[in-house]
């Protein structure tokens, strides 16, 4: 409570000022810029359980303030604060996005023009969306936890090709990070496919170095070499009906220990409206990590260890729409491992699966 008065009133303050500032610019028949920025957010909470340590607990997940001003033919500005729960009682505020997008064609109208976004926003990757309004459960699958980015910074080109064919291209820092003291950067991007609401494919990728924490290393500032492959599929074969699959495939190299780590996994799940009200939805992952790493305890005396990691995740979840932004859902999800790793070490044997329950509460505003 303390963490979350210290930091979020000032935030707060900044926020209702923007929305009562109006534009310097009059708004005047011929123009299209809005005058006020809009807002928009939600709020998550929830009730949660864990079966290894018989644990339980009521939480405030989340609150976050979007922020948006409309430019016009020109483009356009966004900002989202967030509020995320720390786990132990307080908050931390973050802008998960904060950029600004410009029309190439700059007004011109005619034709259609590449939009480029630059500062921070969301990785335009992956099946899943990031923010609690935008899932059909209530945990992310093992891919996009261990896959992927969350966010970008840097910047981004998109551009609608027409026949439902659409392209990104983004330069960026490296996975999550906001500032990135290397000299290289990722570069990617996605292909994307739509046929009318029936069928959507995206081909993803990402390559470059990145920053790395690698403890014990009298390497500054190590870096890692990251290469990302990216499938995501959706299917609306039936009216309410939404099938959703997903393939991901990675490789990390440390030069400076000899060091690769390479994975894959995929997601499969449906979500099946059945009425205006309720939904169920299902969903399989799987995620595989294999690590090699060479050392040289003398000239010519190298030693190679290996590790191989498999997890696995089934979850279902009915949900509850009650009214415009207001919903609540249920999950029941059961982690299993090929090894013991569920549970704290420090309070007994560990387990190689766990179930975990949630019910959580959404507005969205």
């Amino acid at each position: 409570m303390g963490t979350f008065l210290l930091r979020g009133i000032p935030a707060l303050q900044a926020v209702l000022i923007l929305a009562a500032f109006p534009a310097a610019a009059q708004e005047n028949e011929d123009s299209a810029v809005s005058g006020l920025v809009e807002i928009s957010g939600f709020v998550d909470a929830s009730y949660t359980y864990n079966n290894l340590d018989d644990s339980n607990t009521f939480g405030l997940d989340q609150v976050e303030i979007d922020l948006s001003r409309n430019l016009g033919d020109i483009g356009s500005l966004r900002a989202d604060l967030e509020w995320v729960s720390d786990g132990e009682g307080g908050f931390t505020l973050d802008a998960e996005q904060g950029y600004v997008t410009l029309d190439l064609g700059l007004g011109r109208g005619e034709g259609n023009y590449p939009i480029l976004t630059f500062g921070k926003f969301n990785a335009p990757i992956g099946f899943e969306l990031l923010d609690a309004p935008d899932m059909y459960q209530y945990s992310h699958s093992l891919v996009f936890n261990n896959g992927l980015p969350t966010n970008l910074t840097g910047a981004m080109l998109a551009m609608d090709l027409g026949d439902g064919i659409d392209v990104v291209v983004h330069l960026t820092n490296g996975w999550d990070q906001n500032v990135d003291t290397n000299s290289n950067k990722m570069f990617g991007g996605r292909f994307g496919y739509r046929h009318e609401d029936v069928v959507g494919i995206g081909f993803s990728a990402m390559h470059g170095d990145e920053e790395v924490t690698v403890l014990n290393s009298s390497v500054e500032n190590p870096v890692s070499n990251l290469t990302v492959y990216d499938i995501d599929l959706t299917l609306t074969p039936a009216p309410g009906l939404i099938i959703g699959g997903e393939y991901n495939y990675g490789k990390r190299e440390l030069d400076f220990w000899d060091s690769e780590t390479k994975w894959n996994g995929y997601m499969v799940m449906a979500h099946y409206s059945l009425t205006d009200v309720m939904g169920l939805t299902g969903r399989y992952d799987y995620f595989n990590t294999s690590t090699r790493t060479v050392t040289s305890s003398a000239p010519g005396l190298d030693h190679t260890f290996e590790s191989d990691d498999t997890l696995q995740a089934l979850t279902i979840a009915p949900t509850f729409a009650l009214t415009d932004g207001l919903g609540f859902l249920m999950e029941l999800r059961r982690d299993f491992s090929d090894d013991a790793i569920y549970g704290d070490p420090d309070e007994g044997e560990q387990e190689k699966s766990v179930v975990n329950f949630a019910f959580e509460m959404t507005y969205s505003f």
